[in-house]
């Protein structure tokens, strides 16, 4: 983002710097309008979806170990009544292929979520956490753009 507003204002300097050839610096200056039109859209669309989990690895951290492996439980829960409502939902070929996809990454979060409860070091448990977090996290995005693909 950083990058892309000093190329804008770079561009609006130039567009002031330029007193000969009318025809660059209109030019100029429609590629900074039109930059300002996609960076206000970019604004109007607000917090990128499908990162909560990830949002919150920081305050898992600290949860206590029973509260961390409810809210977990809970989310998978959520997200498997999600992908199968997506498993009904049919399509085409290659969109069941993301729904078998997606199945199988929740088997693999559940799988990972039963390690994860075995582990009695509190170390341990919390070192495999942060690796369980991101599971989460990108279950909880592949299944948002597979929604956003059916329309729901």
């Amino acid at each position: 983002m950083k990058k892309a507003l000093l190329t804008c204002l770079a561009l609006t300097l130039c567009l002031h710097s330029l007193q000969a050839g009318d025809s660059l610096n209109d030019q100029l200056r429609r590629a900074a309008e039109k930059l300002q039109n996609e960076f206000s859209k970019v604004k109007e669309q607000g917090p990128v979806k499908g990162r909560e989990w990830y949002k919150k690895t920081k305050e898992h951290q600290i949860t206590s170990r029973e509260e961390y492996l409810k809210q977990a439980g809970v989310a998978l829960t959520r997200w498997k009544a999600d992908i199968d409502v997506l498993k009904d939902q049919g399509g085409r070929d290659y969109f069941k292929t993301r729904v078998t996809a997606l199945e199988q990454h929740y088997a693999f979060a559940v799988k990972e979520q039963e390690t994860l409860t075995s582990i009695t070091d509190d170390a341990q448990f919390r070192a495999r956490q942060k690796s369980f977090d991101k599971t989460l996290w990108t279950l909880e995005a592949a299944v948002e753009q597979a929604q956003e693909e059916a329309g729901l």
